[in-house]
């Protein structure tokens, strides 16, 4: 009773106390970013080292310092010509390039930053040097959807271009370069030449979407951030199925069924359009995985939609290297120079010889290119040593993202730049692939066609009428 009595006598006096004082909670902000976010080492894992540095803006917008933040676009000048001699051998397979580069997110969310993030950061500066890219690619012959109206116009509520947490665009962003691209070709023959069929575009439900860089600040401060949810879309054709498709999309992640850019392209070219990105292959992988394969050697497209996030990758003559062999097909329509059949095992393995059966052929530079075929088609990477008759030697060093389909299949051109081109070529060693101790290879080393300046397909087919 005692203690029964001595309970009830502490559970009213905690009521009168709390009668006489009201409790008082505190509540701090949700998905702060930690101190840890501002240090680079925190940055150093791989799959962190593209969201260096992420900041916080106003209502929980992230944004990436270096990416988003950069004032600088373009290539150089020896990038901008091996982007034409892209542009060029795509035009004599009969193929209009258009290439879509949405502004980044710190030039077209600029409201988003605070006082802060814009002492780091000039908007005015990126976009001029923006607008100055696009003017400089359409300089090449290459058709460029135009993003600069959307540069300082105000977004719709509740649309914007791209996700607060996300890298890539929304369904919104999506649904507007598509419009761009249509633009660019109004009024062209090579967009009228192509098969018509129409298309709509109906919402599908929400989309949730808990960002790359959302998904970055969690990794590195352990909170993590609420999804955003916009409207998911759909694109069908109206009527008969859906027909042969003459426009091939190649994209980032941002091209992926999620956010319906193929099917708001169709919708607004009112043509099929068929989608050969791969998710996490990225615009560059993609594309020559697509240049090598059947699709595009056998039936290849009238126009090529290539959307990118920037143009860095661009500037990497490797990439160039092996874009312009795929192009080609390798040395599968060429008389091989040199080619072997090896059973590779642990170490080098010298696959290629320039002086077997007494003959040395002349080959210098990029005139000539290697097509090489591991029997495993699941190889996404290849390491080779060329030697040249000097002595020079080059390590070349070729891998793919994990995603897309190697086929087993690596092309690429011999080194052309400085003084490379100059230089006769001896032999080439190739060792296997890490974790691989042996595997088959076939090598082959050919004469490239020859690629000659092309117009334009808009501006040829127009001047023809």
């Amino acid at each position: 009773m005692n203690t029964l009595h001595g309970f009830a006598a502490v559970y009213l006096l905690s009521m009168s106390m709390g009668a006489q004082a009201q409790p008082v909670y505190t509540a701090e902000a949700c998905c702060k970013l930690c101190p840890q976010a501002a240090q680079a080492t925190f940055y150093e894992p791989p799959e962190l080292k593209n969201y260096a540095t992420l900041v916080e803006a106003k209502d929980q917008w992230l944004f990436r310092t270096r990416s988003d933040f950069r004032t600088d676009f373009g290539l150089d000048d020896s990038g901008y010509r091996a982007l034409k001699r892209l542009r060029d051998g795509l035009a004599q397979r009969g193929v209009e390039l258009v290439l879509v580069m949405p502004p980044s997110r710190g030039l077209l969310h600029a409201d988003r930053l605070t006082p802060l993030e814009l002492a780091t950061f000039d908007p005015a500066r990126a976009r001029q040097n923006y607008v100055q890219t696009l003017d400089r690619v359409r300089d090449l012959g290459i058709q460029v959807a135009d993003f600069s109206d959307l540069l300082g116009a105000p977004q719709p509520a509740g649309q914007p271009f791209y996700f607060k947490g996300d890298h890539n665009w929304t369904p919104y962003g999506a649904d507007r370069s598509a419009q761009l691209v249509a633009q660019t070709l109004e009024g062209s023959d090579v967009l009228k030449a192509l098969p018509h069929q129409t298309f709509t575009s109906q919402t599908a439900g929400l989309l949730g979407r808990s960002g790359t860089l959302q998904k970055a600040a969690a990794q590195i401060c352990g909170n993590g951030y609420p999804a955003q949810y916009v409207s998911r879309y759909q694109t069908r054709a109206q009527g008969n199925a859906k027909g042969p498709a003459k426009v091939a999309l190649i994209g980032t992640s941002a091209s992926g069924e999620l956010f319906n850019f193929a099917g708001f392209l169709e919708q607004y070219l009112e043509t099929p359009v068929r989608n050969f990105s791969v998710p996490g292959g990225g615009y560059d992988d993609s594309l020559i995985a697509y240049l090598l394969g059947d699709d595009f050697q056998k039936d290849p497209p009238a126009v090529l939609v290539w959307e990118t996030d920037n143009l860095d990758s661009l500037g990497k003559s490797s990439f160039y290297r092996q874009a312009m062999a795929a192009l080609s097909d390798g040395c599968e329509n060429q008389t091989p120079l040199l080619r072997s059949q090896a059973n590779l095992h642990s170490g080098r393995n010298q696959v290629l010889f320039n002086g077997g059966g007494g003959n040395v052929y002349p080959i210098k530079g990029s005139r000539y290119q290697v097509d090489l075929r591991f029997a495993d088609p699941g190889v996404h990477m290849m390491n080779a040593t060329l030697t040249y008759m000097n002595g020079r030697q080059e390590n070349i060093s070729l891998s793919r993202s994990p995603t897309v389909n190697t086929q087993g299949r690596f092309a690429f051109e011999l080194r052309g730049d400085g003084d490379w081109d100059d230089q006769t070529f001896l032999s080439m060693d190739v060792q296997p692939p890490p974790g691989m101790n042996a595997t088959s290879l076939s090598t082959r080393l050919c004469v490239k066609p020859a690629i000659t300046a092309a117009p334009s397909l808009r501006t040829a087919q127009t001047e023809e009428n």
